[in-house]
């Protein structure tokens, strides 16, 4: 019969492994001493490390830090600091990567021309030459490069992670909402957004500093993940609103949600974030 399926109890294998033969063929389906391959066809199932050295897993986790990090980062968004770029600039910064922030409209329009933003919109990254879009991707993507991304042995911390980010997002595409109306229009409809009890904005705002700080810290995805790209967006996003950017939103509304408030504040007293802002935004 065809071998599609192999069912072999974990503790078989650690005594008996030793006296299998090296290596057990059956149309394509392969045991060694050492790895087991279990394949069908031209997919490959499963592969246990056996080793009781642990040498496999040594040469892996090798190899993972080995991975080195990109020759060459750009960051394409207008010179101003919305957190829709900053979790990018100020991301890097703080991890030391190196990057060339690329601010000057002729550039970001020439990218546009030659079809290299996906969407039609910035920011986006070219990292060694390939383009990456949407800010979820970005984010997640500078923080793996190093230390400001939940580990990988806590998914669920990861995906609230993201979860944060995306929550930026919804608030953010409900302010937008009102950017393209008549100006005599814009008024009313931003009124409506923050009434207390039917207000899209409030819903989105009362959403997101439910997601963050979960564990009573001012940590967006807890303290023990520490400080991590959701906190950046966080406080970009509350800065956005209490500097006075948006006109008929009280800059104070977003205070208002501890949450949120606890995260602004968190980030910026960090000495690496005020000097990040120091040499990108010295006026400010």
């Amino acid at each position: 019969q065809n071998l599609a399926t192999c069912m072999i109890r974990p503790s078989w294998l650690l005594t008996s492994m030793s006296i299998l033969p090296l290596f057990f063929l059956r149309r394509g389906a392969a045991i060694h001493s050492n790895s087991l391959f279990i394949s069908y066809k031209k997919t490959s199932l499963a592969a246990f490390s056996m080793s009781g050295t642990g040498s496999d897993h040594e040469l892996l986790t090798k190899k993972q830090k080995s991975l080195s990090l990109p020759k060459n980062i750009k960051v394409y968004y207008w010179n101003f600091p919305f957190w829709r770029a900053e979790v990018l600039r100020a991301g890097l910064f703080l991890q030391g990567i190196p990057f060339e922030n690329v601010t000057d409209k002729e550039k970001m329009d020439d990218l546009k021309s030659k079809g290299l933003t996906p969407f039609g919109a910035f920011p986006v990254l070219e990292i060694d030459g390939k383009i990456l879009s949407q800010t979820q991707a970005c984010a997640t993507y500078i923080g793996k490069l190093g230390n400001l991304y939940p580990s990988n042995d806590d998914i669920l911390a990861q995906a609230n992670c993201d979860e944060i980010i995306n929550g930026c997002t919804d608030v953010t595409s409900t302010i937008a909402s009102t950017f393209q109306i008549p100006k005599d229009e814009v008024k009313e409809a931003r009124e409506k957004l923050v009434d207390p009890e039917t207000g899209r904005l409030m819903k989105h705002l009362k959403g997101l500093n439910s997601i963050v700080c979960q564990d009573g810290s001012e940590y967006a995805c807890g303290k023990a993940c520490g400080l991590t790209v959701a906190d950046l967006a966080v406080w970009r996003l509350v800065a956005w609103f209490n500097g006075g950017n948006l006109d008929h939103i009280n800059p104070e509304l977003v205070m208002l949600f501890e949450n949120l408030k606890a995260i602004y504040e968190n980030v910026a007293k960090n000495e690496k974030i005020q000097e990040y802002q120091k040499q990108y935004y010295p006026e400010a």
